[in-house]
């Protein structure tokens, strides 16, 4: 994210990306991780409010090196929420269902950012044509398009994303352990096809589809 900006050599951008970067890591990665414990906590794990992840309190969420990869690059990851499935009357269902809660939130944070976008621009537009407007503009639409990019990214049914915990609730057991066997170099594969962009254009598109959607919900009004 901030290499992007950089390259564009535009001062307004790169500083307001930087923002966007700060406000991604201490903002959207607690947000996601107490999105976990909170569901976890309602649904029957008492044990997890004794490891402090029912803040949002960004030292309890952030991964130092997953928060540099968010800022740097908008791909990232934050300390894993740890939840006790032997709390749970049916662990695959509601580790499914504690999974969902982290992308979801970052859906629900992108659609606020892109609501409030949108309410300027259509109660304050005089305000959105002065350079402060118009860095609160691109401040939005960028932290709303990572935050939905890091909901898609998740629900991915691979080893290491809450996609793939939602996806082992119907599993049968033997599967599971035979992709879990893996999992390294499927994570390797995984990284490949990242870099190479075969993986981030469809996530890309579906992200795209995601953000026109919600502004064009929230424009409705208007």
């Amino acid at each position: 994210m901030l290499l992007s900006a950089l390259f564009s050599k535009d001062i307004l951008t790169i500083a307001v990306t930087f923002v966007a970067a700060v406000f991604l890591v201490f903002v959207c990665i607690p947000v996601h991780e107490l999105a976990h414990g909170y569901v976890a906590y309602k649904r029957g794990d008492k044990s997890i409010k004794a490891t402090g992840q029912l803040s949002l309190d960004p030292l309890s969420h952030i991964d130092p090196l997953g928060a540099v990869m968010i800022a740097l690059i908008g791909f990232g990851w934050g300390k894993p929420c740890r939840v006790n499935p032997n709390a749970f009357k049916n662990p695959k269902k509601e580790m499914a269902i504690i999974a969902a809660a982290g992308p979801l939130s970052n859906l629900l944070l992108g659609f606020i950012l892109i609501l409030v976008h949108v309410l300027l621009a259509g109660l304050a537009p005089h305000f959105m044509s002065l350079v402060i407007g118009q860095a609160v503009g691109i401040f939005l639409r960028v932290t709303a398009q990572i935050a939905i990019w890091l909901g898609v990214l998740n629900l991915l049914p691979i080893p290491l994303f809450d996609g793939f915990t939602i996806l082992s609730a119907f599993l049968k057991p033997e599967t599971e352990a035979m992709i879990m066997a893996n999992q390294q170099m499927i994570m390797i594969i995984v990284i490949i096809l990242f870099f190479s962009r075969i993986l981030t254009i469809p996530i890309q598109w579906i992200s795209n589809f995601i953000i026109n959607f919600f502004y064009w919900l929230c424009a409705l009004p208007f």
